[in-house]
């Protein structure tokens, strides 16, 4: 992706009475920063936003989704990896199709293009204030 590539995102919050369902992650290969960021990805030329949610859910966690719901368009500009980037993200609140995911605090979810796997993680909307999440406001949102 080059740096004037804008990547359109479809990414879905699961909750758990006052939880949220996130993915987390590293900053870099030394492990330096931890942050959370809802679960997704990109969406592929052709297919609508909750289409790409769908896919990726699939892909990441191996789980279907009941419901979907578009809270918000969001716009993101960024820098990971040494590399500048940019997304418009479709955020979703979402309800799973399977219960075992509400059942496990935490479990592993994986990257497929990137050939890396991830936590996926039940974290307290109230604590969101007090660790690195993307959006920064996510919180707000929910």
């Amino acid at each position: 992706m080059s740096w004037r590539d804008i990547r359109p995102v479809a990414v879905g919050v699961p909750r758990r009475e006052d939880e949220v369902l996130l993915s987390r992650l590293r900053e870099d290969d030394d492990d330096i920063e931890t942050f959370y960021r809802p679960i997704g990805g990109g969406i592929e030329f052709g297919e609508s936003s909750d289409e790409a949610l769908a896919r990726e859910f699939d892909e990441e966690l191996d789980v279907a989704i009941a419901e979907a719901d578009l809270l918000e368009t969001l716009e993101n500009t960024f820098t990971f990896d040494g590399q500048r980037g940019h997304e418009i993200w479709f955020l979703y609140e979402v309800t799973l199709a399977e219960s075992w995911p509400y059942e496990r605090d935490e479990f592993e979810g994986r990257e497929p293009e990137a050939d890396e796997t991830y936590r996926a993680v039940w974290t307290s909307v109230d604590a969101l204030d007090g660790v690195t999440v993307y959006p920064e406001h996510l919180a707000s949102l929910l």
